[in-house]
């Protein structure tokens, strides 16, 4: 028996590949696999081990995540849990990914357990370059991190573009990684962030324009602005500690991917911590204009603006760029 628990996605994809090896080691079709998923009870449980016969033990599908939807299921569960002590020769391949630390402990004790979490930080960029290496991706550059960057905790998502990108044939860059996945807000983030560190508020103004053009939502462009513009001033303080400190170790110690980590400390390098205290200050007052009602495209554009002008105060009264703010 096995039990597969964790993050919904990895666990059923691995409770998945586990049931098509089984079957191939059987030598039987995926169709004669007896399938327990909503409204299974312990009785059914019972038979479906049962229906072993001359061709070898049975096969059994059970979708926990299916069968036991919501609260309320405690006592039920707990039946089944109890008919699979009698599980035999049958073979059990078996799918928790809520399982409690209680349940866990009991499928260890029923046989084997599968824990996928799911990755977080450094570990999601880890998996993401796993998952470009399986699927045979030539890559040139961090495009594990990329990825990673532009899907945070959206695994199906991001392994359905390492699909994707298998099927080019061709070596992918980061940039060429991101124009196909068009993820348009988390991909021109930066390209925002830059312009507002050039003191160009007329490119980042267009920029945020045209995601909303493309039908990005305000607050979600605001989310990802935020949260680039929050790395950047984490950078600020590793940079300002040790200027010399690299984007790899930045990446560690912030927890974050070298992708996003070496753009926002090129970013970084250029701004003391007063700067970025203002520009932190402009995101945070957009998310709260937009969350008490006010327009959030004007909110969003009021924020560019001001962190112009946050920014635009580190470049001096000599620098050269073209904030195109009122004074």
């Amino acid at each position: 028996m096995r039990a597969f628990v964790g993050d919904p996605f990895l666990a059923r994809r691995a409770a998945r590949a586990a049931l098509e090896e089984a079957c191939a080691q059987a030598g039987v079709a995926s169709d004669a696999v007896v399938r327990l998923g909503e409204g299974a009870t312990a009785a059914e449980v019972a038979d479906a081990l049962g229906q072993g016969g001359l061709f070898g033990p049975s096969i059994v599908w059970f979708d926990l995540d299916e069968a036991f939807v919501g609260a309320g299921h405690t006592a039920a569960r707990n039946a089944a849990l109890n008919a699979l002590e009698g599980s035999g020769e049958a073979l059990v391949v078996a799918l928790d990914a809520a399982a409690t630390p209680a349940r866990q402990k009991r499928w260890r004790a029923l046989g084997e357990l599968v824990a996928l979490p799911t990755p977080r930080f450094a570990g999601l960029t880890r998996w993401v370059a796993q998952e470009l290496q399986a699927a045979g991706v030539a890559v040139k550059g961090d495009v594990a991190g990329a990825l990673a960057d532009a899907f945070g905790d959206d695994l199906p998502g991001a392994a359905g573009e390492v699909a994707k990108l298998a099927l080019l044939a061709e070596e992918v860059t980061p940039e060429r990684a991101l124009e196909i996945a068009h993820r348009p807000a988390t991909r021109s983030a930066f390209d925002v962030v830059d312009a507002l560190a050039a003191g160009d508020a007329g490119r980042a103004l267009t920029l945020v324009r045209d995601l909303l053009d493309q039908g990005e939502a305000p607050i979600r462009v605001h989310a990802a602005l935020a949260w680039h513009v929050d790395l950047v001033a984490r950078c600020t303080a590793l940079a300002l500690r040790d200027p010399r400190v690299a984007k790899d170790e930045a990446a560690r110690t912030l927890g974050t991917s070298p992708y996003p980590t070496g753009r926002a400390l090129e970013v970084a390098r250029r701004l003391d911590e007063p700067t970025l205290a203002a520009a932190v200050r402009a995101t945070v007052e957009a998310d709260v204009a937009m969350k008490t009602g006010r327009d959030p495209e004007w909110a969003l554009e009021s924020c560019v603006l001001d962190l112009v002008r946050a920014l635009g105060a580190q470049r001096g009264p000599g620098a050269r760029g073209r904030t195109g703010v009122p004074r």
